[in-house]
């Protein structure tokens, strides 16, 4: 019998409990179980696969690459079935499935149009929507936390075990109150927008990479007066109580001035360097609530 069909559910979350706590005695007290106990099972897994998977060390234990790698899968395996387990109980109740999306802010607009659609089909399907910026929510996907990201398409992400879907290319440009001085005047002159606070998004991250291209290329540079907002609600608040000016993807901003909260400045619209697009698991069959949501943001993103 190898060690694969020795371990049990419990063992794969001892051992994701050890990467995330670093410390046999609260992992023990976690898994209620005694020290001497898990560190007995540990050696003896470690010996079983011929490499350790932790290194000792005198503030506690650290994952070894060999470690790193087995709690990748084990963590995998505990979040599906910890999310079958939830399944289970939402069927009880009558719900036709579950699927879990993070989003970006800057796909807010389709994302919620293709959620309303997907509910035409699912009427008792259960959504939940967590939104944040694209590196940690495509690490929750990896680890099967969530079922979907729809962000922008580049960098890093590419890298992923993910297949992805380019589901459309658009500008960026500045926003304000609708209130504001500069909302009403047909052009505006670059220089003009260092006369205000400016919100923007954190370094790194696609939207502000483009910002920083741009003001390159114009021969200007961020106002020392500005502040980085990863949150849209926050990002939104602040300018509709004030005269700061922010950036937004142009479709995102179309839909604030739709519904008058804020209002496009007459700049010149900014290329994107990346485009918005949809991430799922390779290697996995998407389910039927998936495959449908798919669609529906296909039709909403034309």
């Amino acid at each position: 019998m190898s060690w694969i069909d020795k371990l049990k559910f419990h063992h794969l979350k001892t051992l994701v409990a050890l990467a995330e706590q670093h410390n046999l005695t609260r992992v023990a007290e976690l898994m209620n179980i005694t020290q001497p106990a898990l560190s007995k099972w540990l050696s003896g897994l470690e010996d079983e696969i011929g490499m350790p998977l932790f290194e000792r060390h005198s503030k506690g234990i650290r994952p070894t690459p060999a470690g790193l790698l087995v709690v990748k899968h084990a963590r995998r395996l505990v979040n599906d079935m910890e999310r079958s387990s939830r399944d289970i109980e939402l069927y009880k109740e009558g719900i036709q499935g579950s699927l879990i999306i993070g989003s970006s802010p800057v796909a807010t607009d389709v994302v919620s149009t293709a959620v309303l659609n997907l509910l035409k089909d699912y009427p008792n399907v259960h959504v939940r929507i967590i939104e944040n910026v694209m590196t940690p929510l495509l690490e929750q996907l990896v680890s099967s936390h969530i079922d979907a990201v729809i962000g922008r398409v580049g960098g890093s992400a590419l890298q992923l075990p993910l297949n992805y879907h380019v589901l459309y290319t658009e500008p960026i440009c500045f926003v304000a109150r609708p209130e504001h001085p500069l909302a009403g005047l047909r052009e505006i002159d670059w220089l003009q927008l260092s006369d205000y606070h400016w919100i923007v998004w954190p370094t790194g991250t696609p939207i502000r990479t483009s910002i920083d291209n741009a003001l390159v290329d114009l021969g200007m540079m961020m106002p020392v007066t500005h502040i980085e907002s990863g949150s849209m609600s926050a990002t939104v608040r602040m300018l509709q109580d004030s005269d700061m000016v922010g950036i937004l993807s142009q479709r995102l901003a179309e839909s604030y001035e739709r519904e008058k909260q804020l209002s496009i400045l007459a700049l010149p619209k900014i290329e994107q360097k990346g485009s918005v697009g949809i991430f799922w698991r390779k290697n996995e069959m998407p389910s039927d609530v998936l495959e449908a949501f798919l669609g529906h943001l296909h039709e909403a993103a034309r």
